[in-house]
């Protein structure tokens, strides 16, 4: 292996873990308030939605149109979801939906 080959991927390895690591490491030895925490734990939720609401609604060309395949996975993994409460599942859920949908 070449020395600049070694280089290129310890920086690569370097530019990759220090992001990640650092933010961790000076949050995790924070005191986080608990209204904070509480806004916390919704983000999750709101960046799925900001995620999934443009996949089932929105139409090929940029409108906004419905595809039943993809609603009713999606309906079906918020039912599932809303009672049952495992992340899981919910992927496994609306996976199995839309495949036998499909």
């Amino acid at each position: 292996m070449r020395w600049e080959m070694l280089v290129l991927f310890l920086g690569m390895a370097a530019v990759t873990f220090l992001p990640r690591f650092l933010p961790m490491a000076y949050v995790s030895r924070l005191t986080i308030p608990p209204r904070v925490k509480v806004f916390l734990d919704y983000v999750p939720v709101a960046v799925l939605s900001a995620l999934v609401v443009p996949a089932v609604f929105a139409a090929d060309g940029g409108g906004v149109g419905l595809e039943p395949r993809l609603l009713l996975s999606a309906a079906a993994v918020f039912l599932f979801s809303y009672k049952v409460r495992n992340l899981w599942g919910a992927v496994v859920l609306g996976m199995a939906v839309y495949w036998v949908l499909g």
